[in-house]
């Protein structure tokens, strides 16, 4: 189990950093463009292309899964923080499992979206004809790579629910500065 945390965490860390790669990508070619459009009166025709069709894409579906891992997703807790512990667990499980079904869904649909792009060479219309697989791939790549992190807790807290360990930390309550009043 741990080879394949590590492994999961090996991914999650490269695809992050591609991750951050994108949108550092989108920063300097935003600005580029802004300096040749206001100074030079020449934007960069393929500017909002690129951006909107792969980057913005990459950014979000590359680090899915790393999010998941850090906690950074929205948990909505409210109920759970009236319930004993076991109940919290079961409902967790519960969570998890549905959350891995929808994200095998979307992969799975999403792998057979850019297939179908892939074999047809779906482009977009318009200056520079941007195949569109490459982006639709990122869609069952980060899903795929989330639905594999799900499957991983989801046995970590059935273990947890079975043997009542706390093999994998309990997310409830807000830390310092997270809540509203």
């Amino acid at each position: 189990m741990k080879s394949i945390l590590r492994a999961l965490s090996a991914i999650e860390d490269a695809l992050g950093w591609l991750s951050a790669a994108a949108m550092f990508a989108i920063m300097l070619i935003v600005v580029c463009d802004v300096v040749l459009r206001y100074f030079f009166h020449s934007p960069l025709s393929w500017a909002y292309d690129l951006i909107s069709l792969y980057l913005v894409a990459a950014v979000f579906f590359l680090s899915l899964s790393a999010a998941y891992t850090e906690g950074a997703h929205v948990n909505v807790d409210i109920l759970q923080q009236t319930f004993p512990p076991r109940a919290i667990r079961l409902s967790e499980v519960v969570t998890t499992a549905i959350g891995a079904a929808v994200f095998a869904l979307i992969t799975y649909f999403g792998a057979l979206r850019t297939l179908d792009a892939y074999a047809s060479s779906d482009v977009l219309s318009g200056a520079i004809p941007w195949p569109t697989w490459p982006s639709l791939a990122l869609v069952p790549l980060g899903c795929g790579l989330m639905t594999l992190r799900l499957l991983v807790q989801l046995v970590a807290q059935l273990l947890s629910l079975a043997t009542g360990r706390d093999l994998v930390p309990v997310r409830i309550g807000h830390g310092e500065g997270e809540h509203f009043e």
